[in-house]
């Protein structure tokens, strides 16, 4: 049996949360917060690096849809990102709907570290992980 790992993406303009699991404890965890560029363009060199020393499988990128399950500003955001991603590493990319993902990450967080403002980048990496979770929960991996 081959143990295969997933790194799972919370999309922001700002920074964007990563978390890794993998097929054999089908657990995710939040492993670092990517800041973006000043110029808002995101920060490759960075992920470049924690996919190298992760070596994934595949990625599973949040999809932020609103409550009616329609895109938003985000979610084309979401998607290029995806595309890029799958472009530079030529690994296949999965979209999950993530709606509600960072609210529940903030109200973990709060509960966690009893404090009423979560670290945005707890936040993030928070997030990614319960996108990844998401997936885990939902899936056959082979």
């Amino acid at each position: 049996m081959t143990v295969k790992t997933y790194l799972g993406f919370d999309v922001g303009t700002k920074r964007t949360g990563i978390a890794i699991a993998n097929s054999l404890t089908a657990h995710a965890s939040g492993i670092e917060t990517i800041l973006h560029n000043k110029d808002g363009s995101t920060n490759w060199a960075q992920i470049e690096q924690s996919v190298s020393k992760h070596q994934p499988h595949k990625f599973i990128v949040g999809l932020p849809l609103d409550n009616d399950k329609k895109e938003q500003e985000m979610t084309f955001i979401a998607r290029s990102f995806g595309r890029k991603l799958e472009q530079r590493f030529n690994i296949e990319v999965i979209f999950i709907d993530e709606y509600l993902s960072s609210s529940e990450a903030k109200n973990q967080l709060k509960w966690h570290y009893a404090h009423k403002n979560a670290d945005r980048g707890d936040v993030d990496k928070r997030s990614a992980e319960l996108i990844l979770q998401t997936w885990l929960n939902e899936t056959t991996y082979d």
